[in-house]
């Protein structure tokens, strides 16, 4: 029997941009340039960047970490033991990190880290 399913996968693209910096005074003359002649594809698409410039991009916030003898974990996301079991971590108050195999909903459903360490290695689980 035939099955199908949808399935997502992230390529990843390398390309090389230019990056052309003017000032408003710069940026005004080409507009003018560009729009006193005819023009279509991508110099049209130029000039329609000039004529309406966006806000620079807000960069990711951080993800949560923190740092168990030189490793580096993320807060939140699901890790995989030595056994393929699952754990995850959150953070109590300011620095107490707990450990757990299921959804932690507080301090008291968490195990201790150096308990969850002793399960080493850790492999981050990535969709």
């Amino acid at each position: 029997m035939a099955t199908a399913q949808y399935e997502t996968r992230t390529r990843t693209v390398e390309e090389t941009v230019v990056i052309l910096t003017l000032t408003e005074d710069e940026a005004r003359a080409l507009r003018e340039v560009i729009g006193e002649a005819t023009v279509s594809g991508m110099v049209y698409r130029v000039y329609e960047a000039l004529s309406k410039p966006t806000s620079p991009e807000q960069p990711a916030p951080a993800a949560e970490t923190f740092e168990y003898d030189g490793v580096t974990y993320d807060l939140g996301v699901r890790y995989t033991d030595k056994d393929n079991d699952p754990w995850y971590f959150v953070q109590f108050g300011n620095d107490v990190v707990g450990g757990g195999s299921a959804e932690i909903r507080d301090v008291d459903d968490g195990c201790s880290l150096d308990y969850v360490m002793s399960y080493r290695p850790l492999t981050k689980v990535t969709p």
